[in-house]
């Protein structure tokens, strides 16, 4: 192995000393690992990461005045929870025809919270799989302040009221986008 490679050079005096030291044997600087900026660094892929993960929609705006405006459909979460929450039901032939069905359908429901991140103006709401409701992914969109501080506030257990447009089916989860809390 090359002999450079287990040598840095100090910044202060110019001279040269082995990585592994806390402190330049020749002028005594304390020698900075570089470790902060990596963190800083990954810290930022990562955010940027997850703001390009979330998709938004030209026509969000439009979308969620639909939402605002119109009645909600009858479908039945319970009914939904029995087809999408068993993994071997989910991939059936009659799983898939009610997930087309459904598509676009505006939905009000009560859902038991399993975990929220806020990314991008919206908020994810991640749902639990109870025998009354299927898991959803429901993208939630703060119409003022204090709808904005109720789901910073919301913690896993809770129970939230959505209003919003089913997106599809994806893992057994029905996907709303977007969504608004009532």
């Amino acid at each position: 192995m090359e002999q450079s490679s287990f040598l840095r050079v100090c910044k202060s005096c110019g001279e040269d000393f082995a990585k592994s030291v806390k402190e330049c044997p020749h002028c005594g600087k304390k020698v900075q690992s570089g470790k902060f900026l990596t963190a800083i660094i990954g810290v930022g892929c990562l955010a940027l990461a997850v703001a390009f993960a979330i998709p938004i929609q030209k026509n969000q705006p439009d979308d969620l005045k639909i939402v605002l405006m119109a009645s909600a459909d009858r479908v039945d979460p319970a009914e939904l929870a029995t087809l999408f929450n068993d993994s071997k039901i989910r991939t059936s032939p009659q799983a898939q025809s009610r997930a087309r069905e459904i598509k676009g359908k505006i939905v009000q429901w009560d859902l038991e919270v399993f975990a929220v991140t806020n990314s991008a103006g919206c908020y994810q709401v991640l749902t639990k799989s109870t025998t009354s409701a299927p898991g959803t992914l429901a993208t939630v969109y703060p119409q003022d302040s204090q709808k904005q501080s109720y789901l910073d506030g919301i913690r896993p257990g809770s129970t939230i009221r959505i209003k919003g447009k089913i997106a599809g089916i994806q893992q057994g989860r029905v996907k709303i986008n977007p969504a608004v809390i009532l």
